[in-house]
Formats: structure tokens, C-alpha cells, sequence
């Protein structure tokens, strides 16, 4: 049985004020990050899912499996490069695809899986993942789905390829959606998480090695799962409750995700709250420190930031860049969606990090429900003025989306907001809402999204970039210019 791995194009558009943000962002990025090289294609990272299923199945006894990348060269502007990729389905004959992808590029990989039924009938195609779990049902009733794989699927997956294999009945296999002859709709129960110390180590070469000219970082993890419970957060496929990995085992995947694609490589944790347990973070900075070789971001939340300790363990043990969820300056909308959070804290502990060396960067939302548009703007100046003061490094700004998964987009009704449609790839961060709020249209706060743009262009414009740590920034300034064509 050959498996190939799918990993999905998403759909890009231009955005005015882009160009110059991703400019003065990638700068003090840069400033950060002195071992960066340029690169090749903008893959980014490597889609976690990927080595660690693969190293699943390879552990379960498959050994024929492949990568399919359309991801970095089949970009979806005006539609996906079709020739393109219908010309690499053709040379790529597998038994079983496997999709996983995000909300936004669901209609992207269910267009690759009706080509896959076109030119190979006899392929199973499979989905899983962050957007087919919670949209299980009209996923697996699409024509070009097979099997729908609910929840983490490192205990599911290889019993269905197993069972596909062997032709045995398949009624049994849990975690598993897909529509009998007759019509009907076959749901099975979840398997409870595999501990993460049973999860089999990633296969880090299902991608050849010239991949890593195509990296900005090694994403890797610490732990699987978030303890909090952000009402726009689809944290459902890896679990509310954190299971964390050795940190010998962290440090192991890392060295073998760098000899395979370059030493030079950082990591991104893309744990969703890094520091959420303060004794579990000093203990892999303690270790992460000891070996002394490997630089890393991460992204946390500012209620998890309390304990002095952190700053200095982590800048020694190579943290070069912190994100921080802040969302808005709105006091409501910290209490409503992250779990009674306070700011009073935050220019004390920013100065904190800060001073220990760290730079950060935080996330911020626009069009949350509840708000107006002067609490919007007000939170879009808050920021500006934190980089004005040297409290803040950096910061994102996306656009309010419910997701499928998310409390939000099952019961929008509930929290105020009409939901304008299904059409999954206009569930982008950076194109109009598809909700209307009990105070702003969605076209309001694209406007509002669009000036913010412009204004943390601006701001992170006004002052040079602060060098941390390492000295001087990287020559290698053709890195990260992706920001040329937006």
C-alpha cells in the first residue's frame, strides 16, 4: 500500500498596507534572528502533521509513503494551478491521500481529492484534522471522501489503513465518518489520546532534504494541548488538557529535524500556550540551555508570564522572539473570551521581557464580538503605542473568524453576530468578515483592519529595530521578502 500525504494550497489575496507591514515586520524579525537564510519557496514550515503521522503509520509497518507538497508552488490567486498539480497526481499514483487541511483551504483539498477520483478511481482518500472534525459530516458526505478521521488520529489512522489493507470490516475502527452503500451516515466513538510519550517519533524524512531551503523555522512541540478555553480558538483536535513530551525527546526531534534540513534552522514551539505551566517551562529551559545550540520563538499569554523566573531562563536558553495573545485593550472582551485575563499588568511584565533580552510580539483581533469600532481603534493606537515605547517588538493583526469547531460558529446567534455564509475559503483573516456584529457591519471592520495595517506599519517604521542577544542581524536580508509580492 502507497500512502501519499497531501499538503494543500491556500488561497492568497492582496491586502492593501501589506507591502509595507510584512517590510518593517520582517526587519525587526530579522534583527532578531542573526542565522536566517533566504528562502526558496515561502513553505514556511513544514506541515507538522505530516512527519508525525508518518513516523505513526511507519511504526504501524507501512513503508511506502510519500509527500506531495502543492502548498509552496501551486498558490490559489485566481484559482489553484490545476495543470499543475492534475500533471503531479498523475506521476504520483498512490493507493490511499491523505488531506488535513485548514478552514480556508478545505475547498482547495476537496477539489484535489475530486482530481485524485478522476485520474486514480480505485485511491481511498482520507480527511482528518483542525476543520474536517468538526465538519465531519458534510465532509465525509462529499463526493470525494472516502473516510473522515475525527480527532487526533495517531490510534485511527493506521487501523483504517490496516483495515483497507486487509479488507476488513471497518465498522469497528473508532474516531472514523463515512457514508455506507446505502446511504446512511456511519459515525464511530473517539479513542481516548495515545499518551505522548507512546507517540512514535516523526519521520522527518517524508520530505527530501532541499525542503529546508523552503523553511523560516523547525516547527516542533512541547506539549499537546491548552488548558483555556478561548471561545474563537479551534483547539478541539489536540485536547484542552496539556501532555507534555521529555525534554530529551523535544531536543532529540529537533537534532534530527536540523540534520535533515540544516543546523542553521531555529524552532517555532507551536505549543499554543508555551509557559502555561511554569514548572514544566524552567525545566525544558534548564535542559534547552544546557545544550546551548538551538534558538527558538514561541507564543504564550500574558496571565502565564507572571513568574519572575521566566524571562531570564528563557533568553538563556535561546527564546529569541515571544508571541503573546492580546487580542484588545478591551477590559470586556478579556474577561468574555480569555478567561477573566488582566492588563494591569502587562507594561510591567513587557518591560520584564523586554530587559531580559526577549523581543515580543503580540496577536491582536479585530471585529471580536462586543466591540466597537472605537474599541477596535482603540486597541490598534494601544499597540502602536507600546512599539512607539519599546514594550512591544512587533505585532500581528487578523481580522475576528469563527471557525468551524469554535462555539462561535455553531451559535453565532448567542453571542450577538449573523454568520453571511459557508464559503470556507473566504474564512481568511485578512479579507472581510463573514460576520455582522451587533455593532459593526463586516465591511466596517475590514476598513478599520485595513488602517491598522498601515498604522503597526507605521509604528514599527518609526524606530529602528532593537538587535537582541546575538549581535548583529543577519546579512542574508533577501529572507523573508515574500512581503514584495503582497
Amino acid at each position: 500500500m502507497h500512502i501519499a500525504f497531501v499538503h494543500t494550497p491556500i488561497p492568497l489575496r492582496n491586502v492593501e498596507n501589506r507591502g509595507d507591514y510584512w517590510r518593517n515586520f520582517d526587519t525587526r524579525y530579522v534583527a532578531s534572528h542573526p542565522n536566517v537564510r533566504p528562502m526558496r519557496k515561502v513553505l514556511w514550515e513544514l506541515p507538522h502533521w505530516v512527519p508525525w503521522l508518518a513516523g505513526v503509520l511507519e511504526q504501524s509497518g507501512f513503508d511506502s509513503m510519500e509527500a506531495l507538497d502543492f502548498y509552496s508552488d501551486c498558490t490559489v490567486i485566481d484559482g489553484m494551478d490545476e495543470p499543475k498539480i492534475h500533471s503531479r497526481l498523475v506521476s504520483h499514483p498512490a493507493d490511499v491521500y491523505l488531506f488535513s487541511p485548514m478552514t480556508i483551504n478545505l475547498p482547495q483539498a476537496l477539489r484535489i481529492a475530486e482530481m485524485v477520483k478522476e485520474i486514480h478511481p480505485r485511491a481511498i482518500t482520507v480527511f482528518g484534522g483542525v476543520v474536517a472534525t468538526p465538519l465531519y459530516t458534510e465532509v465525509a458526505r462529499h463526493k470525494s471522501v472516502d473516510y473522515v478521521v475525527r480527532d487526533r488520529g495517531e490510534i485511527a489512522l493506521p487501523e483504517l489503513l490496516k483495515g483497507l489493507r486487509d479488507k476488513r470490516d471497518l465498522e469497528g475502527v473508532r474516531n472514523l465518518a463515512f457514508e455506507r452503500p446505502d446511504g446512511e451516515l456511519a459515525v464511530s466513538k473517539l479513542n481516548p489520546y495515545l499518551p505522548v510519550d507512546e507517540i512514535p517519533f516523526p519521520k522527518v524524512d517524508i520530505f527530501p532534504e532541499d525542503t529546508g531551503q523552503d523553511l523560516r523555522y523547525i516547527r516542533q512541540n512541547y506539549a499537546l494541548g491548552c488548558p483555556f478555553t478561548c471561545e474563537f480558538c479551534t483547539i478541539q483536535t489536540i485536547g484542552r488538557k496539556p501532555m507534555y513530551f521529555t525534554p530529551e525527546r523535544v531536543v532529540a526531534e529537533v537534532a534530527a529535524y536540523r540534520a535533515q534540513f540544516g543546523e542553521h534552522h531555529h524552532v517555532y514551539f507551536g505549543d499554543e500556550t508555551f509557559t502555561a505551566n511554569t514548572e514544566r517551562t524552567l525545566e525544558i529551559c534548564n535542559v534547552l540551555e544546557r545544550e546551548g545550540n538551538i534558538t527558538y520563538d514561541a507564543q504564550t499569554r500574558l496571565n502565564c508570564l507572571r513568574d519572575v523566573r521566566l524571562p531570564g531562563a528563557l533568553q538563556r536558553s535561546g527564546c529569541r522572539w515571544l508571541e503573546i495573545g492580546l487580542e484588545s485593550a478591551n477590559a470586556q472582551t478579556q474577561h468574555a473570551f480569555k478567561q477573566h485575563t488582566k492588563l494591569d499588568p502587562l507594561e510591567e511584565t513587557l518591560a520584564r521581557l523586554r530587559d531580559a533580552g526577549l523581543p515580543t510580539c503580540s496577536y491582536l483581533i479585530v471585529g471580536l464580538p462586543g466591540e466597537t469600532i472605537d474599541d477596535m481603534k482603540r486597541t490598534l493606537d494601544w499597540a502602536c503605542s507600546l512599539i512607539d515605547r519599546g514594550l512591544l517588538h512587533a505585532s500581528y493583526l487578523s481580522e475576528f473568524v469563527p471557525y468551524p469547531g469554535t462555539p462561535m460558529f455553531d451559535h453565532p446567534e448567542r453571542y450577538g453576530m449573523r454568520l453571511l455564509h459557508r464559503q470556507y475559503d473566504l474564512y481568511n483573516e485578512e479579507l472581510p468578515p463573514v460576520v455582522d456584529t451587533e455593532h459593526a457591519t463586516s465591511e466596517q471592520v475590514y476598513d478599520v483592519f485595513v488602517e491598522g495595517i498601515g498604522m503597526l506599519a507605521e509604528a514599527m517604521g518609526r524606530t529602528p529595530a532593537l538587535t537582541f542577544a546575538d549581535g548583529q542581524p543577519s546579512a542574508q536580508r533577501a529572507y523573508g521578502e515574500f512581503w514584495q509580492a503582497n
